[in-house]
């Protein structure tokens, strides 16, 4: 009977939760909505020279996708995110023996407005193995720390993710298209 009557408090509310204390138990997280800019998911690099063409492909590589997840912080002041980006590269005929392919990326935090709050670079290495002219693999957990309360939300954020491209590789990657 003893078991009953705890079993009916606890269901209708008056036990806390054990895990929860006073604060009951916790409230899935908002997280940004992360993304990969589409101009920027492909990075292509030839040799020197004024034809670009599968004859002076040193590589071709691609973000492939995103992993993370996001927590409250500090507080529930703060809201901390940690992305990981995975990326597949090829080695063209101009790589000749290139073991490691090495692909600049970059996250942004952007803002309400499209303003960019935040901005990292990083290098990528991708290996390839002897005899393979592919290589994936996923970069090392970035970490974000992002401010929220009364002002700002998660919503409010994106997280956008891109390879670092000049001018004319984003106008090469805008004429091939998606892939």
């Amino acid at each position: 009977m003893r078991v009953r009557l705890v079993l009916a408090a606890a269901l209708a509310g008056l036990v806390p939760a054990a895990c929860g204390g006073d604060r009951g138990p916790a409230l899935p997280v908002a997280c940004p909505r992360p993304g990969i800019l589409s101009d920027g998911a492909d990075l292509t690099r030839w040799r020197p020279g004024p034809v670009q063409d599968l004859t002076t492909l040193v590589f071709d590589a691609r973000l492939t996708g995103l992993n993370g997840s996001c927590r409250p912080g500090r507080r529930d002041r703060s809201l901390e995110v940690t992305l990981t980006p995975s990326f597949v590269v090829e080695r063209g005929p101009a790589g000749g023996d290139a073991r490691v392919a090495e692909l600049p990326w970059f996250v942004a935090v952007v803002g309400p407005g499209d303003e960019i709050l935040q901005r990292q670079s990083f290098v990528e290495r991708l290996a390839f193995n002897r005899g393979e002219t592919r290589a994936t693999g996923a970069a090392e957990p970035v970490r974000l720390s992002l401010p929220v309360g009364e002002e700002r939300r998660a919503t409010d954020y994106r997280i956008l993710v891109s390879f670092e491209l000049t001018p004319e590789d984003v106008a090469v990657n805008r004429r091939r298209g998606p892939r």
